[in-house]
């Protein structure tokens, strides 16, 4: 009975803990504007937060990268996905299979979320804290 009750408990905090794209009120997030359209990222580090200031304060346009999960995640309204904050970053360079606009995301989220699982857009401009 309790080894029931630890396995129980040990798995409850195993899903607690593997979800780190719900949203927190601490975090920072940032508005990125791709070919029009924008998708908001929320970060998990000072460290991503303050790489996200920096190409904030430059105007720098580069690779916006992170692990694609569906759902908003609470903050990247209206898109049926969001990128985990754990693993946001800017980047220099990406491979192709990755870029693209947010409404390409949207309209195959299926393929998105199930064969590239990265979302890493081009020529990404981080326009705004939040």
């Amino acid at each position: 009975m309790k080894v029931r009750i630890l396995l129980a408990i040990g798995a409850v905090l195993a899903i607690a803990c593997s979800t780190p794209s719900e949203p927190t009120a601490s975090r920072p997030s940032f508005i990125v504007e791709v070919s029009g359209e924008s998708f908001r990222v929320e970060v998990a580090t000072a460290q991503q937060a303050q790489e996200f200031r920096s190409r904030l304060q430059s105007g720098a346009r580069g690779v916006i990268s992170g692990e694609l999960l569906q759902g908003s995640g609470g903050f990247n309204t209206p898109w049926r996905w969001h990128l985990d904050p754990a693993t946001v970053h800017a980047a220099d360079l990406a491979i192709e299979l990755c870029d693209g606009r947010p409404s390409l995301v949207e309209a195959d989220l299926t393929y998105w979320l199930g064969s590239v699982r990265r979302f890493c857009p081009w020529g990404a401009k981080v326009i705004r804290e939040e």
